[in-house]
């Protein structure tokens, strides 16, 4: 019997704006005192018995993301990237027909935090039997307060081993979830499945078959690429966007629940964070930039700049790029408000950062107006960005730091630190660092249009 885990990392984590938002995910921070949640998953499963290869799903933007965080935890993946995002409920269709029939598949989010890896094994291994019955198997987390922000599972009987499930409930009003907990027959749901890929794909036909019937063109449309498969756009989009819940978790018959005992969050709004932080010190991670006087029960965070707080208290004061976030503890859920007036105004900041990360490195936006637009470029050891040009703008490059390896039209170049060149409009350049350090870069762009469509790609060493 394998196990192999499958890992979802789609989503924005937007209740963690600023920190998180579109091009960086919650999963994919760094954050401190406990790191990044994609690496915590990863080395969740790298110690299973049985174990087998992970296999990320993402989305396409994000995939070289993953990609870094696979490598950073010495990790070897298989990677489905899909061109566009469609739900739980078609990504794990996906994963069941990229594995052996006889797999166990170990399905969970990217993005949620597990203190017991022991207790978590133990339960993979026990919830592995049952799914070689042909049953579906989810880990249930025995509520402690009368949340709302998770969904529920109901069982039919309580009992301390593997419980049979009577239904899933969405995120309940705060009169049901105080029944629900009084009650002592729920349990929240942890979004982690197991199930065999034969079972899987058994379920799908019976209960979805117009899904499965989109989905199966798709994925003979996938292009494969060593170790990744991807999913184009335009076969995905005629894929129904479903939770797994709705496609067949409420439908399904003879699911079993094993409560999981260890410590559990889905780390999915900033209460949630900061308790998990300050549990792992209860020394401000950053006491340079976090400054308190007569303060109390006060959480900050910061991305850089110093913040100081005076006289306040139950308050969590994030600070992150170009955004500032103050919430009074216990109001956390609220933030995607915040989201939806910035987005409701035309304002990116609720959706975007200041700066992007690419594989060869990132950017970073220092100044944008109708006719120009700065960057601050940053590219890794050993990287490339693809031979390309541009329909509507020029380009100034001036080396601040490192040895840039420069082509433009034909020529290759070696430019040093205060080097400058001009990219005309329409010219063949390209950008590369041979070293082992950094190169940092200033790019000035001039034109009409500087948006990252204006990019003609001739070659590019990452197949975008």
């Amino acid at each position: 019997m394998k196990i192999r885990p499958v890992i979802l990392s789609g989503g924005s984590g937007t209740r963690l704006w600023p920190a998180s938002r579109r091009s960086l995910p919650k999963q994919f921070i760094n954050f401190p005192a406990i790191g990044s949640l994609f690496a915590h998953t990863l080395e969740r499963v790298a110690g299973l018995e049985g174990g087998g290869t992970p296999l990320i799903i993402s989305s396409r933007q994000h995939g070289f993301l993953c990609r870094r965080e696979a490598r950073n935890a010495s990790v070897e993946a298989d990677f489905i990237l899909e061109e566009g995002g469609r739900n739980t409920a078609p990504a794990i269709y996906f994963a069941a027909l990229a594995s052996d029939p006889d797999d166990v598949l170990l399905i969970m989010p990217s993005d949620h935090w597990i203190d017991d890896t022991g207790a978590f094994s133990s339960m993979v291994g026990r919830a592995a039997t049952s799914c070689t019955e042909g049953r579906w198997v989810t880990f249930g987390i025995t509520p402690d307060t009368p949340a709302t922000g998770y969904g529920y599972i109901e069982v039919k009987d309580r009992n301390e081993g593997v419980m049979n499930v009577a239904s899933f409930t969405e995120k309940p009003d705060l009169a049901a979830a105080q029944s629900y907990l009084e009650q002592k027959r729920f349990f929240w749901n942890s979004g982690i499945f197991m199930v065999t890929a034969r079972t899987c794909l058994q379920s799908f036909h019976a209960l979805q078959p117009d899904l499965c019937s989109l989905a199966d063109a798709c994925w003979q449309a996938r292009i494969v690429q060593s170790d990744e498969i991807i999913l184009p756009r335009p076969h995905l989009q005629t894929v129904p966007s479903i939770s797994i819940d709705y496609a067949i978790m409420e439908q399904q018959s003879n699911i079993a629940l094993l409560p999981f005992t260890g410590t559990w969050s889905d780390v999915g709004s900033w209460d949630s964070l900061s308790s998990l932080i300050e549990k792992q010190t209860p020394e401000p991670s950053n006491p340079d930039q976090a400054i308190m006087v007569d303060t109390r029960n006060a959480f900050i965070h910061s991305s850089g700049r110093t913040i100081a707080a005076v006289g306040v208290e139950d308050l969590i004061i994030v600070d992150d790029d170009n955004a500032t976030l103050i919430v009074r503890k216990g109001h956390t859920e609220k933030v995607k408000a915040v989201i939806d007036q910035l987005t409701d105004i035309g304002n990116a900041t609720g959706t975007e950062h200041s700066f992007e990360y690419r594989p060869w490195g990132m950017f970073e936006n220092l100044f944008d107006s109708a006719v120009c637009k700065v960057k601050r470029l940053t590219v890794d050891p050993g990287q490339h960005l693809s031979l390309q040009y541009h329909q509507k703008r020029s380009e100034h490059w001036v080396v601040v730091s490192g040895t840039a390896k420069v082509r433009l039209g034909d020529e290759t170049m070696t430019l040093e630190p205060g080097h400058s060149i001009d990219i005309p409009l329409g010219a063949q350049h390209a950008l590369g660092n041979d070293t082992t350090e950094p190169v940092i870069v200033i790019e000035v762009q001039m034109g009409s249009y500087f948006g990252e469509d204006d990019i003609v790609r001739v070659s590019d060493p990452y197949n975008r």
